[in-house]
């Protein structure tokens, strides 16, 4: 699938809450996870809990956030610039 044709997929998502700029808004989150490794070097992996919500650990370093893959705006396309990125990402969410 096209880059362009995933982020429609995810920002269509959230486009009640972004109006017109709803497939800017994907890029943009799209692009925060692409680019997270690269600006965060110390970062060896992120971990997603059993309820969604991702940390990024490393070596003298911990980023805990709030954020809910697929609950929070924006999440799904973060999460898919991560995994485009190459970064190690355990995943600890409960697969049905």
């Amino acid at each position: 699938m096209l880059l362009e044709e995933k982020l429609l997929k995810i920002a269509e998502s959230f486009a009640i809450y972004m109006g017109d700029n709803y497939l800017k808004f994907a890029k943009q989150k799209y692009n925060e996870g692409l680019n997270f490794k690269q600006d965060n070097p110390r970062i060896n992996y992120i971990t997603i809990a059993y309820n969604g919500v991702w940390t990024a650990s490393g070596k003298n370093i911990y980023i805990s956030s709030y954020e809910k893959i697929g609950y929070h705006t924006g999440s799904n396309a973060f999460y898919e610039g991560l995994k485009d990125s190459g970064i190690e990402i355990r995943d600890l969410r409960i697969k049905d």
